[in-house]
C-alpha cells in the first residue's frame, strides 16, 4: 500500500508518501481499496498542527473518502467483495447521543484518515455510498455532508417554507444548499464575489448576497424576509459574521455553529439574543446514521455534490494548496488511484 504521512510534524513540509504491508482484516473488520479522497478546511487546521493535542504525527490525513471493499474478516455478513462504501467520519458513533470521548474517534486526526490506497475499518463504521454519485461525489460526505445535514437536521429539522441563510460558498454550504431547497426551504446565501454569486443561484438559492458590497447583509436579509428575519442560519464564518447572523434571526431563530474561518473569539450584543429568545447550537459533523440518513435523501432527490478540482495522489500536497487559496467553487479531492494500477 502507499500513503501520504505527516511523518516528523505538521506542515505541508512533512507530508511525505510512503510504503508499507497491506494490513489484513480482522474477523469484525473490512479491507478497503481507497478510490477517492476528499478535504475539508478542518484538514487544513488539522495540516497547520492547530487541532489539538490529541491529533500528533505521524498521521495519515482526511477523514473524507470512498472504495471498494476487497476483503471481509470471518465475522463480516453485512458486505461484501465489490461493495462500494465510506468509513463515517466518528468511528465510534452510531447514533444517538454522542459518546464523552467524542474527539477520539475522528478520522484524519487523532485516528488515520483516507489519503491512502488500502484501510482496514470495522465492518459497523461503513455505509454503502449511492450508485448514481461517483467516486468524488460521493468522498464528499461523510464530514462535509454530514455536516451540512445536520446542520439542517438539529435541533429540529427544517420545515418546507421556512427560510435559511447559508455563510459562504465551501462544501457544507453548496450541499447545505442543495438540501434546503429540496427540503422546501427559502435560500438566503452571502458570497464574496459577483462570480461566486452567479454560480451559487444556479444550485437554486433564493437570494445571494454579495458580502463585500453589502456589509450589513443582515438588514438585506430582513428586507427579503419582509422584516422577521430567517429561521435558520448555517453560520459557516465565526467571529467576524456572528453578530450579523443574529441580526439577521427572526424571534425564536436558530443559529447553527458550524465554522470558524473568520476567528474564534466572537462579541455579541446580549440583548439580541436574549430577548429574541434565539437558539445557538453547534454542531460537529453527526454519527453513522446521519451519513445513511443523508445518503437516503441524497438517492431520493438526486443532489449532485458540486466538485472543483481532482488531483493524482501523487500531487496531494497541491490539493491542499488549493485549498488554501480560497480560490476554487466546490470540493477539492485527491484520486487514490495508484498510477501503477492502470
Amino acid at each position: 500500500m502507499r500513503y501520504w504521512s505527516f511523518r516528523d510534524g505538521f506542515g505541508l513540509e512533512n507530508l511525505v508518501v510512503c510504503e508499507g504491508e497491506t494490513p489484513q482484516p480482522g474477523p469484525d473488520e473490512v479491507l478497503l481499496e481507497l478510490s477517492m479522497a476528499s478535504l475539508n478546511y478542518r484538514d487544513l487546521v488539522v495540516m497547520r498542527g492547530q487541532h489539538g493535542k490529541a491529533v500528533t504525527t505521524p498521521l495519515i490525513p482526511l477523514s473524507d473518502g470512498v472504495g471498494k471493499v476487497i476483503e471481509t474478516g470471518s465475522a463480516v455478513e453485512d458486505f461484501s467483495v465489490g461493495d462500494r462504501v465510506s468509513p463515517a467520519f466518528f468511528q465510534h458513533w452510531d447514533g444517538g447521543a454522542p459518546p464523552s470521548n467524542l474527539e477520539r474517534g475522528r478520522l484524519g486526526g487523532p485516528l488515520d484518515g483516507v489519503l491512502t490506497s488500502h484501510a482496514v475499518f470495522p465492518a459497523r463504521t461503513l455505509v454503502r455510498v449511492p450508485e448514481y454519485l461517483s467516486d468524488a461525489e460521493a468522498a464528499t460526505l461523510p464530514c462535509a455532508g454530514v455536516t451540512a445535514w445536520s446542520a439542517l437536521s438539529e435541533p429540529a429539522p427544517l420545515r418546507p417554507g421556512e427560510t435559511v441563510l447559508v455563510l459562504g460558498t465551501g462544501g457544507v454550504a453548496l450541499l447545505a444548499i442543495s438540501l434546503a431547497k429540496a427540503s422546501g426551504a427559502r435560500v438566503i446565501v452571502t458570497t464574496s464575489s459577483a462570480e461566486r454569486a452567479a454560480q451559487v443561484q444556479k444550485l437554486g438559492a433564493d437570494l445571494v448576497i454579495n458580502r463585500n458590497a453589502v456589509p450589513n447583509w443582515s438588514k438585506t436579509v430582513r428586507e427579503f424576509t419582509g422584516g422577521a428575519g430567517c429561521d435558520r442560519v448555517v453560520e459557516l464564518g465565526g467571529a467576524a459574521t456572528l453578530m450579523e447572523s443574529v441580526k439577521a434571526s427572526k424571534i425564536g431563530g436558530t443559529i447553527i455553529l458550524v465554522g470558524n474561518v473568520t476567528g474564534n473569539n466572537a462579541e455579541l450584543f446580549l440583548p439580541l439574543v436574549l430577548t429574541r429568545r434565539l437558539t445557538l447550537q453547534s454542531v460537529s459533523v453527526g454519527s453513522r446514521q446521519a451519513l445513511v440518513a443523508l445518503n437516503r435523501a441524497m438517492d431520493h432527490h438526486q443532489i449532485r455534490p458540486v466538485v472543483d478540482t481532482v488531483f493524482p495522489f501523487d500531487k496531494a500536497p497541491d490539493a491542499f494548496r488549493a485549498l488554501e487559496s480560497g480560490g476554487g467553487f466546490g470540493n477539492v479531492c485527491i484520486s487514490c488511484v495508484q498510477e501503477t494500477d492502470h
